[in-house]
């Protein structure tokens, strides 16, 4: 029962994964289930099997990628909520800036690996909806910036910055990051504008911590180069 259950599901990452590979290729309208059956090696009607139709496949690749939890984010976030939850004194505020340098690497290490995914976000993003709700943001919200948030809300534990809201200023870190990226990987705009990931990342934590209130500005970023 058990072999049945694990063919089953390797049966259905094998579809996810032909399928992420032709939506990536060909784009969602050009893809259809014959030649996702194709690049498989099974029979166009197995897929139906396990996904009613095209929307669904996609919906669940999106899902699919955002949910491992062997990636290098959640691995990243998990780490600090552990420690989080088992130091009873908040953490070393003179180490908040390379926390930052981390999660900023960290994010763009992700969003290379899950390239062509965002590909097909950017491409076909309204059809990315849960019952009107977009599934994209959606899912961004919950494994992710929800966590950011409120690990930046510990880090202020030991901060005290007045100024410091997790649930805005969330967005003033994480969103640079993502447009750099998108720009930059996605549009292509790297061809016609290059600039050095690091010094765009040590550029983003300077600013931000001044604009966070940060009164060691200088002295914090400058441990985030080491």
């Amino acid at each position: 029962m058990a072999d049945g259950c694990d063919r089953s599901q390797q049966r259905k990452r094998e579809i996810l994964s032909a399928a992420l590979s032709c939506f990536a290729e060909e784009g969602y309208h050009a893809t259809t289930n014959r030649k996702i059956a194709c690049r498989a090696g099974i029979t166009e009607g197995l897929i139906y099997h396990y996904f009613p139709n095209k929307k669904a496949l996609l919906s669940e690749i999106i899902a699919a990628n955002f949910h491992r939890d062997c990636s290098p984010l959640y691995r990243f976030l998990s780490g600090w909520e552990a420690q989080s939850s088992e130091k009873e004194t908040p953490p070393d505020p003179e180490k908040f800036p390379v926390f930052l340098r981390d999660l900023g690497r960290i994010l763009l290490d992700s969003m290379d690996q899950n390239k062509d995914v965002l590909r097909i976000i950017v491409s076909e993003f309204r059809l990315l909806e849960e019952d009107g709700e977009p599934l994209y943001p959606k899912l961004l919200m919950e494994l992710s910036i929800q966590r950011i948030v409120f690990l930046f809300g510990w880090w202020n534990r030991s901060l005290l910055l007045e100024s410091f809201s997790p649930s805005r200023d969330v967005w003033f870190f994480t969103g640079p990051i993502f447009a750099f990226f998108h720009f930059q990987e996605i549009l292509s705009g790297k061809k016609i504008f290059p600039i050095d990931r690091t010094d765009f990342l040590e550029g983003l934590i300077a600013h931000f911590l001044k604009g966070i209130g940060c009164k060691k500005t200088k002295s914090l970023t400058s441990q985030s180069s080491k």
